[in-house]
């Protein structure tokens, strides 16, 4: 099996692993820069908008992106920014297609697979207001 990293993407099914290390053609990760682009877009949008309760930050890795949520105050014990509350990850998958995982706390929700052509900046906007739903939903929970 080949073992270079580098070129590592994400299944969403663990036996699909193996073929993860087969080479995607140079178009088809060029359109899927363009997916990371669209998402770049819209996780500044929602950074604008959880700025009253903590910092959003976009990281890119080759195959794909991740957004991290991470509160300023309060729900987590005074550990501030150090504590991450919730990541959303669009990757490509060993097929060619676009993944989304979500993840708040504790809570995993199963994983969303697009076609490129389904991954509009609509579609980003709507799962980013449901993570940032769920992000803000965390320290009211705790607190009750």
């Amino acid at each position: 099996m080949h073992r270079d990293i580098s070129s590592h993407r994400w299944s969403v099914v663990p036996a699909q692993r193996a073929l993860d290390h087969e080479p995607l053609d140079s178009d088809m990760r060029a359109a899927f820069g363009r997916l990371v682009a669209r998402l770049r877009e819209e996780a500044g949008v929602l950074a604008g908008r959880m700025a009253d309760v903590g910092s959003v930050e976009l990281v890119e890795r080759e195959g794909g992106a991740q957004v991290l949520y991470r509160a300023d105050h309060g729900e987590d014990c005074g550990e501030g920014v150090h504590r991450l509350i919730g990541d959303f990850d669009l990757h490509l998958t060993h097929d060619g297609r676009a993944a989304i995982h979500m993840r708040i706390r504790g809570d995993v929700p199963p994983a969303e697979i697009l076609d490129f052509d389904s991954a509009t900046a609509d579609h980003f906007r709507t799962r980013l207001h449901a993570f940032e739903t769920g992000c803000r939903r965390v320290p009211a929970a705790r607190a009750a």
